[in-house]
């Protein structure tokens, strides 16, 4: 067996088993890179534009006034272009418990509660199932590596690859072809995002030298790493407190007038809390390493952050993988090549299936459910929980927990209904594509009726585009879901079976 054919056997099976997860983790992602407008999107209260007038103090003052528990650490975040709110978060102390709020601009009350666009984000890294998924994502991204890679092998035709699309072939060539261009399209894309999302959390996959240099202290490990300012809680009520507000004055001083970003306060009310500022800026690919730390009671600076080499190299790929820079464009471009990863991975799914199903081989059934369960699945139980968002009370106590329930019960029962109807797959696509339509189409009218100024014709004479481009995003999708239902409805039409070369990766 050549080389090129070895490979063909590893492409095929490494891609094909993790498929359906890379699929959920790619989709997740790619919608996350408007997770902001999404949240905003998600949120009425923002619809309008209103500046926010809140300042730290007064969230401090917030949570003083309405958590008792005593914390271990609190972190808040001011308005930005995107985020036009203070966001505020706390971890109650000797526990891990963890409580988020968001202050609505014009009452300076926390917002009704909603997952927002960060359910996308969480969904992508880890599943929402904490470290244990952030390990199964880990897994699937080295799969993803070892895919592209044995890809390239394989396909000694890359260039030609490129510019070769032909949906009339028969469905395995066609398929093929769609694999390929997807793939020869978003290589370079594909390849550096895998990379940078298996190294984002190296430290948590290898933890032993951490553990072992450090005595098991972890936290330690990374405060050296990151050049930062740690210390213990003493557990002695502070005299005082130093303002929030004057320490973020300072800051700006000190960053010739740059902005402030996350600001964190550790043991806070104790004799030994410590304030940290963060500088932010969305310009860079990598965030600025000068966080400031003071001393929670005096305000007296204690450190300037001073970050390793190494550490800087990790942040700017991690920041490169996450895609908080350069603007609207560069996060279109993310949006546009994870949405051809999701394509080749479709193509590839589909190849596989072409050509087994000519054989009648065992499994064709399980592959079919699967793919009608998660590659329409998936994209339908998002429309849901966007559903769910405009309809679910806001009084209701868990509104958040609702909306999730409403994505998973969603899926779950388009998941049931793939299974169902597995040996029908040219009928269960058209009617899930025009479910989607309806689904897609409904959003922006829905929108319309149930917000004051978050409709399209509101936002398009108010010029917002980031509002907007969720609803035309939405009508573009359900046109798009309209106008495949439609062809998928039409009979088809045999085709001629053609002699020709059989290629290498036909050929598994």
């Amino acid at each position: 067996m050549s080389l090129r054919q070895s490979m063909a056997g590893l492409h095929t099976w490494g891609g094909l088993l993790p498929s359906w997860l890379l699929y959920v983790i790619i989709f997740a992602g790619t919608l996350a890179c408007f997770d902001k407008e999404l949240e905003r999107w998600m949120r009425p209260a923002l619809h309008q534009g209103v500046a926010s007038s809140m300042t730290a103090d007064q969230v401090r003052d917030w949570l003083e006034a309405n958590v008792s528990d005593e914390l271990h650490a609190f972190w808040m975040h001011g308005p930005t272009s995107r985020e036009p709110f203070w966001r505020l978060g706390w971890e109650v102390d000797k526990t891990e418990e963890m409580h988020n709020v968001a202050f609505d601009p014009a009452s300076q009350q926390p917002m009704v509660e909603t997952l927002g666009g960060g359910f996308f984000f969480e969904l992508h890294y880890n599943l929402h199932g904490g470290t244990l998924g952030m390990y199964i994502v880990g897994l699937a991204g080295m799969f993803m590596l070892v895919a592209l890679v044995s890809g390239v092998i394989i396909h000694r035709r890359i260039f030609k690859d490129f510019f070769t699309l032909r949906p009339n072939a028969n469905g395995q060539r066609a398929w093929l072809d769609a694999h390929n261009l997807f793939g020869v399209i978003g290589f370079p894309f594909h390849l550096v995002l895998a990379y940078t999302g298996v190294a984002i959390f190296v430290a948590t996959y290898m933890p032993a030298g951490a553990q072992v240099a450090y005595n098991s202290n972890v936290e330690q490990f990374f405060s050296d790493v990151m050049g930062a300012y740690n210390r213990e809680g003493v557990h002695k009520p502070a005299a005082q407190q130093a303002s929030l507000n004057e320490l973020v004055e300072r800051s700006r001083q000190h960053w010739g007038g740059a902005e402030p970003g996350w600001i964190s306060v550790h043991h806070p009310g104790d004799e030994a809390g410590v304030v940290d500022i963060r500088r932010f800026d969305s310009s860079r690919i990598a965030p600025p390493l000068e966080t400031l730390s003071y001393d929670d009671a005096s305000g007296t600076l204690l450190n300037v952050q001073n970050a390793s080499a190494g550490y800087r190299a990790y942040t700017w790929l991690a920041g490169l993988h996450m895609a908080q820079f350069g603007g609207t464009l560069v996060r279109l471009m993310y949006l546009l090549l994870g949405f051809a990863g999701c394509a080749m991975l479709v193509g590839g799914l589909q190849v596989w299936l072409a050509k087994r199903e000519a054989r009648g081989t065992a499994g064709i059934g399980l592959v079919r459910a699967l793919n009608g369960g998660v590659f329409v699945g998936l994209p339908l139980a998002s429309l849901a929980l966007l559903w769910g968002n405009r309809l679910i009370p806001a009084d209701l106590t868990e509104r958040a927990t609702a909306e999730g329930w409403v994505f998973v019960g969603s899926w779950l029962l388009l998941a049931l209904w793939a299974v169902l109807r597995r040996n029908q797959p040219r009928s269960l696509l058209s009617q899930q594509l025009a479910l989607g339509a309806v689904l897609a189409l409904g959003l922006p009218l829905v929108n319309v009726l149930t917000t004051s100024h978050g409709g399209l014709p509101s936002s398009l004479l108010r010029g917002d585009w980031a509002l907007a481009g969720i609803d035309l995003f939405l009508l573009l999708c359900g046109l798009l879901c309209a106008l495949c239902a439609w062809r998928c409805g039409q009979p088809q039409q045999a085709q001629e079976p053609r002699a020709r070369r059989v290629l290498v990766e036909e050929a598994l």
